[in-house]
């Protein structure tokens, strides 16, 4: 037993050391403008010794590619808890908004910065797989609407105008028209996207 406890320990504690360095990372990079910032800057940033960043990460590279994989698995964590698979894809194509829509404004200019990053090979690579996964993602919501007679334009149209308002730059732009409120963004890309995707069932006529 008390092996197994210090085990557990050692594992929680690195895995506390890891997002602290992430956090540093990013701090680092939103503080530098978006220009690259050496592993010692980072370590400062994180409180610990070089040579300690060093034995989680041998390199800056791997570290930015690390610090993007644990955004993408925290961003497919919350779009796979939404867990909706017998709502209607209006709903789902809602839910799924709100939860990337949050999930940028959490992240902030963190995001912005990683994102702009472009010398690291393998995180472009991490870049692309998360994209080609809310690709598939918004393709299997589109095609149960459409297989449902729900969708009123081409199925590629309906991906490229989704693929388009859930991304990061999406957010931004609507973010950026709506005074920052990430809720009224959400509320705004929802609405086009209903509004745009979706056959509607024409008003009632009032006796």
């Amino acid at each position: 037993m008390p092996r197994r406890y210090s085990m557990h320990t050692r594992r929680r504690a690195s895995e506390q050391a890891r997002t602290r360095i992430f956090d540093a990372t990013l701090d680092a990079l939103v503080a530098s403008g978006g220009q690259p910032v050496t592993m010692q800057e980072i370590a400062d940033r994180a409180d610990m010794a070089p040579r300690t960043l060093y034995n989680h990460f041998s390199s800056r590279d791997t570290l930015l590619t690390a610090a993007f994989t644990h955004h993408t698995a925290q961003t497919r964590g919350a779009i796979e808890a939404l867990g909706l698979p017998d709502a209607p894809p209006e709903h789902q194509l809602q839910h799924i908004v709100e939860a990337y829509y949050t999930r940028y404004a959490q992240m902030g200019p963190r995001l912005t910065v990683l994102l702009a990053q472009r010398d690291a090979p393998e995180l472009d690579e991490q870049i692309r797989a998360i994209r080609r996964w809310r690709r598939t993602l918004l393709t299997n919501v589109i095609e149960r609407a459409r297989r449902d007679g729900k969708l009123a334009i081409s199925a590629p149209a309906a991906l490229a105008l989704t693929y388009t308002l859930t991304s990061h730059a999406g957010w931004q732009t609507l973010l950026d028209t709506l005074d920052g409120d990430t809720a009224a963004a959400a509320r705004t890309a929802t609405e086009t996207l209903t509004s745009a995707l979706f056959h509607h069932k024409p008003n009632t006529p009032r006796h």
